[in-house]
């Protein structure tokens, strides 16, 4: 009695005795054992199976590039320079080097195949759920509650942003850190020691090194030592014993708020040398605590309905009404009012309320990052907060029913599964770049990024009136946006007849403006360089594709341009030169092999120049100007049989092509078969009725047919 009278009194200071440890001191540990392997094997199952889609989604513009596709550091795999890198650059206006890391295992283990990158994803996203299972087990001892909360977080429609978008890596990466730190403490708070205070530390600092996202990571801490760990009561009467106490815990966890301090300064400065964060001149203090207050109060209806989903919320202070603010300023009010009003009795209601109101403080937008008003991948960790104290309440409303025990698990499974069905909807949408930004424009229209995102998916897949047509409607929402002008004039100039340039001089002003907009951008530049080029001026293109080089020395589209140049002027060697350094960085660069074709071909060495197309043909077959180019290598040395298998190859390609067909008739025509060379001679003529030079070939060919004829006895000798 002594013993359990001494419990008593140190119940405040110490974590309860959980269910779990009931079940582990007892005969049914094995049965306990097998049910929480069941439930962690399902939670990764049933995720697997929602997110199944994310395996054949491709990379997409916002960010992937920036990130993973263009990012040479990145594709140079773990070694100590881009390790150095990754530690010390503010690369996309972030400090997060695991982060960095992982892209580059994954991209030695994947390369551009983008369905591994989106399952690294997916496996840290099935950890993470599995982690959170665990841990509210862990804390609290209940495995049903535990498990919806698990199963709610890892079927989330709104969680998909996080784990289908690949460079969102740092979400779920940071959230695994996260998870695993809090596993570490609540296994410190049952024994206090400093090496299991050591497993705290270096979780944190890797879940920083991740996603500086983590840093309220003390402060929940703070909230878990009310509950569930109850290392302090909110039933205390003494207000000094409950300062006391509190100081203590605060204390105790000063090298956690140390490294949040230190974290905090490092991601102020890599955010504003990457120039996203927003002066107040810009957005106005007032505009943003509106903001604030209404996303948080947006954030929670998304939590609960999330429908419409979209990648892209607009910030726009204008439409900030007043009216809204205060309602949204009163609800929260009155939530934290309720919340507090139980925390005795329901104490998850006030620790979860304050888990999402804090865990969303950094993202909330007081001080501004980016253009968005917000994002559904802040919900990842904020969101936990009210999911279990929705299900604990739930929990305990019904504890002393079967009844509504059961309805209440019917409940839960329906809403999981309509999660699930919503989550694999989701993962559809971000399939690719124009699925994504078309889904935005169908819940918001308006806005210049999807219309530009858009333009930019359909110029890189050759339809460039539908990209222009997009192109022009981001420059009406938004006409400074100087990539929209640039592109703009892009799709112009290659829309362009050869003899009819009426678009040119439009082409001329849009980059022109672009220029002023931002005179060191290599697409500006560079695209400034292709116009020079249809103007004939190969000197002017040299000079723009060297300011664009000197403004990013990787920018592939210039270097290829400044080779073009140099091979207009004549000087082949430094074109070659110039290829090589393309295929040096990117060795795969079809461009630069059938470039480096030509010039050798130009030079007289043919049989290097066929070795240089068909490696381009090796990496890239379906490629018909490579065999075009080799079958006329072989038609000047005589080789008319191997000529006429080329040409018929890039005709296999690209059956339209009046050259090819041309091609085809003179080496069929020198190999004596006048017959099958009229026909491609005529065919060229029905593509091009203006080729004169293939019309005069036809008439040859139709002449030697006729000359060709002999007598019925003479084909009866033959």
């Amino acid at each position: 009695m002594a013993k359990k009278s001494r419990q008593r009194k140190v119940q405040g200071k110490q974590p309860p005795e959980t269910r779990t440890e009931k079940i582990n001191t007892s005969a049914s540990v094995t049965n306990g054992s097998w049910w929480i392997a069941a439930v962690c094997a399902a939670l990764v199952l049933v995720t697997a199976i929602s997110y199944r889609g994310v395996r054949n989604n491709e990379f997409v513009s916002l960010d992937d590039n920036d990130y993973v596709v263009q990012n040479r550091d990145v594709q140079q795999g773990v070694n100590a320079q881009s390790i150095e890198w990754a530690f010390t650059a503010f690369h996309s206006a972030n400090w997060h080097p695991l982060t960095w890391i992982s892209h580059m295992i994954d991209w030695k283990l994947y390369g551009n195949h983008a369905g591994g990158h989106h399952i690294t994803n997916l496996c840290l996203h099935c950890a993470n759920a599995v982690l959170l299972f665990l841990l509210l087990l862990y804390m609290t001892g209940f495995i049903w509650r535990s498990s919806v909360v698990a199963f709610l977080f890892a079927l989330h429609p709104a969680h998909v942003e996080s784990v289908a978008w690949i460079s969102e890596r740092k979400d779920v990466l940071s959230t695994f850190f996260w998870f695993a730190a809090l596993l570490a403490y609540a296994w410190y708070v049952r024994s206090p020691s400093w090496k299991r205070y050591a497993l705290i530390v270096c979780a944190f600092a890797c879940g920083l090194m991740s996603k500086p996202m983590v840093v309220t990571f003390p402060f929940t801490l703070l909230l878990f030592d009310y509950w569930p760990l109850r290392r302090i009561s909110f039933a205390w009467e003494s207000r000094a014993q409950w300062i006391s106490s509190q100081w203590k815990l605060f204390v105790e966890k000063w090298p956690l708020f140390l490294m949040t301090i230190l974290s905090s300064i490092i991601t102020f400065f890599a955010q504003r040398a990457g120039g996203t964060v927003a002066t107040l001149e810009r957005l106005p203090l007032l505009g943003r605590l509106s903001n604030a207050a209404i996303s948080y109060c947006r954030y929670l209806l998304l939590i609960f309905w999330p429908n419409p989903l979209t990648a892209y919320y607009y910030y726009a202070s204008h439409y900030i009404s007043v009216l809204a603010t205060v309602l949204s300023v009163i609800a929260i009010l009155l939530i934290t009012v309720v919340c507090w009003r139980f925390r005795k009795d329901r104490p998850y209601c006030l620790i979860g309320w304050l888990w999402f109101l804090g865990t969303l403080t950094p993202v909330i937008g007081i001080i501004q990052v980016g253009e968005q008003s917000m994002a559904e991948r802040y919900t990842y960790v904020p969101s936990i907060g009210i999911l279990f104290a929705v299900v604990w309440l739930i929990g305990d409303a019904v504890a002393n029913s079967p009844k509504l025990r059961a309805a209440a698990l019917m409940l839960a499974v329906a809403v999981i599964a309509a999660c699930a069905v919503k989550t694999d909807a989701q993962v559809k949408v971000w399939k690719d770049t124009t699925a994504l930004f078309t889904n935005v424009l169908e819940v918001d229209p308006r806005g210049e990024l999807p219309n530009l995102s858009l333009g930019i998916a359909y110029m890189n897949h050759g339809k460039f009136a539908e990209a222009q047509e997009y192109y022009d409607r981001a420059l009406n929402y938004k006409p400074s946006t100087f990539l929209a002008l640039s592109y703009s004039a892009f799709c112009q100039m290659i829309s362009c007849e050869p003899n009819e340039p009426r678009n040119l001089p439009l082409a001329k002003q849009r980059l022109d403006e672009a220029l002023l907009l931002n005179p060191q951008s290599p697409d500006v530049l560079t695209n400034l360089a292709l116009w020079s080029s249809m103007m004939g001026k190969p000197n002017d293109e040299e000079a723009y594709c060297r300011k664009a080089l000197a403004a990013n020395p990787f920018f592939t589209g210039a270097r290829l341009y400044l080779s073009d140049a140099l091979q207009a002027q004549g000087k082949l060697d430094e074109a070659l030169e110039q290829n090589r350094l393309v295929l040096a960085a990117e060795p795969d660069t079809t461009d630069a092999l059938n470039n480096i074709g030509g010039l050798l071909d130009r030079k007289g060495l043919s049989g290097d120049a066929v070795k240089a197309f068909q490696q381009s043909l090796a990496v890239k077959p379906g490629q018909a100007m490579p065999h075009s180019k080799i079958g006329r290598i072989y038609m000047g040395e005589h080789h008319f049989s191997s000529a006429a298998e080329e040409f018929a190859q890039a005709l296999r390609f690209n059956p339209s092509d009046p050259n090819a067909h041309d091609d085809l008739g003179v080496a069929l025509y020198q190999m004596g078969d006048f017959e099958k060379a009229a026909e491609q001679f005529g065919e060229a003529v029905r593509i091009n009725p203006a080729d004169a030079g293939a019309r005069r070939n036809f008439d040859i060919a139709q002449s030697q047919m006729k000359a060709k004829k002999v007598s019925p006895a003479e084909n009866e000798a033959r």
